[in-house]
């Protein structure tokens, strides 16, 4: 493990939800997690088109834009756990392999 708890998933790949009304380390989701997930949702796929504008469009429409960008960073952290129970390793081990060759899995 990194020092920092994994919010996503234990070593017998248990999952937790990052929708909406659910928990996440097992602190209850803020009002407006929902608006705040739609916009995580519409920044990525924005930014998977290189639509700059789209995505500040997208950012500005959340209730809280910081609240958006906490999303997409739960959900990139929720690709890179899952990634790392697909290939059979250590969630600490692909954190180290990402920060090693600055790419994503």
């Amino acid at each position: 493990m990194t020092g920092s708890p994994d919010l996503w998933a234990d070593d017998l790949g248990t999952h937790r939800s990052i929708g909406a009304n659910t928990e996440v380390g097992g602190v209850p989701d803020a009002a407006g997690a929902h608006d705040d997930f739609d916009a995580a949702i519409t920044m990525a796929e924005a930014a998977a088109c290189g639509n700059v504008s789209w995505w500040n469009e997208a950012r500005r429409s959340a209730g809280d834009p910081s609240g958006a960008e906490f999303r997409s960073s739960q959900l990139l952290a929720a690709l890179i756990v899952d990634s790392a129970h697909r290939n059979g390793m250590t969630v600490a081990d692909v954190w180290s392999q990402i920060r090693r060759h600055r790419c994503l899995p």
